[in-house]
């Protein structure tokens, strides 16, 4: 099959990806998201998106809807956090139930391993996109710069499709 040319996929969603995190981890999302966004990504945050006033749990349910993507950064704080694993299940059901399962991006930071996830995030392992925050500089390809260029590959997967016309 010859590939013609990509079309854009239409415009349903308002972001590119809703971040999930645990609000120890703040500054470091905040650098994330400010890096990302000069590269043309949208992303959905809590502190700037969610209403004042609404149920916190109807803002995350329509953050998730909204986003082409949901990226986890998973810390030990988050794993901690009730929030965190609430999110981690709404956007297993909503993948299950819209078809999306590839719409996870599961970040892992300081050496977090894969047994210590949710039950939930477990359950999807096999669709989703896990990248390693870079721990140890010395590791050849294991540098910032590496970690966000996959970061923006895995954002770019689904903006584009392919049209044989």
């Amino acid at each position: 099959m010859k590939l013609r040319h990509y079309q854009p996929l239409l415009e349903e969603f308002n972001y590119d990806a809703f971040i999930s995190y645990s609000h120890y981890d703040k500054t470091w999302v905040k650098s994330l998201h400010d890096r990302l966004q000069t590269k043309g990504f949208s992303f959905c945050l809590d502190d700037k998106d969610f209403l004042v006033g609404v149920d916190i749990a109807e803002c995350v349910v329509k953050a998730i809807n909204s986003s082409r993507k949901v990226i986890f950064v998973i810390t030990e704080d988050f794993l901690k956090s009730s929030w965190g694993t609430y999110e981690v299940e709404m956007t297993r059901m909503h993948a299950f139930r819209e078809g999306r399962e590839s719409m996870v991006i599961v970040i892992l930071m300081y050496d977090i391993k894969k047994d210590k996830l949710p039950k939930a995030l477990k359950e999807i392992w096999y669709k989703v996109v896990c990248i390693v925050w870079p721990s140890d500089t010395e590791a050849p390809y294991n540098s910032e710069d590496i970690f966000y260029e996959k970061l923006s590959i895995a954002l770019t997967d689904g903006r584009t499709q392919m049209c044989e016309n």
